[in-house]
């Protein structure tokens, strides 16, 4: 399959509303490897600026992970010229800026146009709060972290907690960073994309 496109869609209100480092740079260049043409927004930013990532480390045993500052992202296209018609699939990435994105209405309406156009959607760790706001987990396995189980089971999903990734329809979700490459594989197959040596 040649000519897809996918809308990594990410960033807040704010600039320092850190979207997860890993899981917006691996899937990106992943994508882009297999041929896809890439763009990531921000319903704050324009193209070509920048938003800032961060990477979050689990302290020792504790459930909660400590957040440091990484790389600045570049963004590739405007907000405003998104039409949904000419992505084949929306990725929203965790951290913390999906937790504010849930509170914009043109980023929960985005994320409804792709459902209602009968597109593939794929969220990443905290990037399933978004996709609990747009309704489109209703009746829909979806991978979840133990802290993300209560807002899947509030947005009418059913919580699959140790699965690192779960396919359904056209749905794909993903505990966090460290299932990546389940998530890009299970990704790829739903758009019949492949890598041939």
């Amino acid at each position: 399959m040649t000519g897809i496109n996918v809308n990594l869609f990410f960033g807040g209100p704010d600039s320092q509303d850190f979207v997860e480092d890993y899981e917006i740079y691996v899937p990106f260049k992943a994508l882009q490897s297999l041929g896809c043409k890439v763009d990531a927004i921000s319903p704050s930013k324009k193209e070509g600026e920048s938003c800032v990532t961060a990477i979050y480390d689990g302290e020792g045993t504790s459930k909660v992970s400590s957040e440091k500052r990484s790389h600045n992202f570049v963004l590739t296209a405007k907000w405003n010229d998104i039409c949904v018609d000419n992505y084949d699939y929306v990725v929203v990435p965790g951290g913390r800026s999906p937790e504010l994105l849930v509170m914009n209405d043109k980023a929960v309406a985005l994320v409804k146009e792709f459902e209602e156009k009968n597109k593939v959607i794929a969220g990443i760790g905290q990037g399933i709060w978004l996709l609990a706001a747009a309704g489109v987990l209703k009746d829909k396995k979806c991978a979840s972290s133990y802290t993300m189980k209560a807002i899947v089971k509030v947005a009418g999903g059913e919580s699959e907690e140790f699965t690192e990734c779960v396919t359904h329809g056209k749905l794909v979700t993903a505990i966090g960073w460290s299932a990546l490459p389940t998530f890009i594989s299970q990704l790829s197959d739903i758009l019949g994309l492949s890598v041939v040596f």
